[in-house]
């Protein structure tokens, strides 16, 4: 979803819930997702931005983010989360866009009010989970 939906959406919606300060913090390991683990690099790389896969590193960097309290960690699992949401399963998302038959699924502004709203809703719900330590 680049650097809107991963860095200035995930701050706004992290402060909206209640994160203060940490909020950047939150936001700028989101966003740096996409430069630490490019989905081309490898396969392992691929994993955490295509769902299934994507869903194991949210449950992974959830436990880690409040077991250690790490904003780190909570952003890491946002991105996957917001990844697994916009490119679908397998990445198909992006081969129908690659095809000519589909939107750009890293669009914020052309996606469907219902992934948008998915993505909204499951973001405060991790970080609602964050601050609630569960």
């Amino acid at each position: 979803m680049g650097p809107l939906v991963h860095f200035e959406l995930t701050r706004e919606w992290a402060r909206d819930a209640g994160m203060g300060d940490l909020a950047d913090r939150v936001a700028r390991a989101d966003v740096s997702v996409d430069f630490e683990h490019p989905a081309r690099g490898s396969f392992a790389n691929l994993t955490r931005h295509f769902a299934p896969w994507a869903h194991f590193w949210v449950w992974r960097y959830l436990r880690l983010a409040i077991a250690t309290r790490s904003p780190e960690a909570l952003g890491r699992a946002l991105h996957a989360s917001q990844d697994a949401v916009s490119h679908g399963v397998l990445g198909l998302a992006h081969i129908r866009f690659q095809l000519g038959w589909g939107r750009n699924p890293d669009d914020w502004a052309a996606a469907p009010e219902r992934i948008r709203a998915r993505i909204r809703a499951r973001s405060y719900s991790l970080v609602r989970r964050y601050l609630d330590g569960v």
